[in-house]
């Protein structure tokens, strides 16, 4: 398994998990903790592959290295959904 998979697996695991986790949290079901947890393990993979991914690019500035792993350290969700539909194809 290379790393472009294991990020494109560990971003939609965690976007699944954390949606189903939400979905049984609010109708108040069982299980719910469950997926939330699975949901932010995925996220954690996710962004310490993809921090990976970024820091080992050779097409970027280093300047630009540290603001995208700025930007996963703090605005997790947000940045990974940028990185991943826009900045990804660029940058890997």
């Amino acid at each position: 398994m290379n790393l472009g998979s294991i990020v494109k697996s560990s971003f939609f695991a965690s976007a699944i998990f954390s949606f189903i986790g939400a979905f049984l949290k609010i109708t108040h079901r069982e299980g719910a903790d469950v997926f939330l947890i699975l949901g932010i393990i995925g996220s954690l993979l996710f962004m310490a592959t993809a921090i990976y991914e970024v820091r080992s690019s050779t097409r970027i500035s280093h300047r630009e290295k540290t603001m995208w792993t700025i930007a996963f350290l703090f605005l997790n969700g947000f940045a990974g959904f940028i990185y991943f539909f826009l900045g990804r194809r660029r940058i890997a």
